[in-house]
């Protein structure tokens, strides 16, 4: 069976990042290592313990969009059970209900950029958005032909 590819994407959302598996091994692996080197020799050991916790504190924050669901920090949407997509261009935002209530939200301004200028921040960020909610959008199509969907 093959692993499940996903489309990453940097997007700033308010939940704890994710780490991933190989950040995971690293940090359990290097905290070990910390805690021999802090017992070996306790003040120059000690100082080991920044790596593991800087590694850890460091993780992306992205929003992933699989085949048949989208994992953004703790939210997870599986497109066969979203009832409602609304899409809002005014105010950048993207709207999906699922069946059971749960309410996820996409957000223009969440996506970083590296243009220092604001009328290329602005243009940058409304780019991401379209590209994302448009993969949203046509994931949802096919996995939910029930969904209502409105201002697209």
């Amino acid at each position: 069976m093959t692993p499940t590819e996903f489309a990453i994407f940097k997007y700033q959302h308010t939940d704890r990042a994710s780490p991933g598996q190989a950040r995971r091994r690293f940090v359990y692996a290097s905290s070990a290592v910390a805690a021999i080197a802090s017992v070996l020799a306790f003040p120059f050991g000690a100082a080991l313990w920044l790596v593991p916790l800087i590694a850890w504190f460091s993780a992306p924050r992205q929003l992933q969009l699989g085949p048949r669901y989208l994992l953004c920090g703790n939210a997870i949407v599986y497109y066969g059970n979203v009832k409602r997509v609304a899409m809002s261009r005014a105010q950048g935002s993207l709207r999906l209900q699922s069946a059971n209530g749960q309410v996820f939200v996409l957000e223009r301004d969440k996506f970083p950029t590296g243009a220092r200028k604001a009328d290329k921040i602005a243009k940058n960020k409304a780019a991401k958005f379209d590209k994302v909610a448009g993969k949203i959008v046509e994931k949802v199509r096919k996995a939910a032909s029930g969904a209502e969907v409105s201002g697209i």
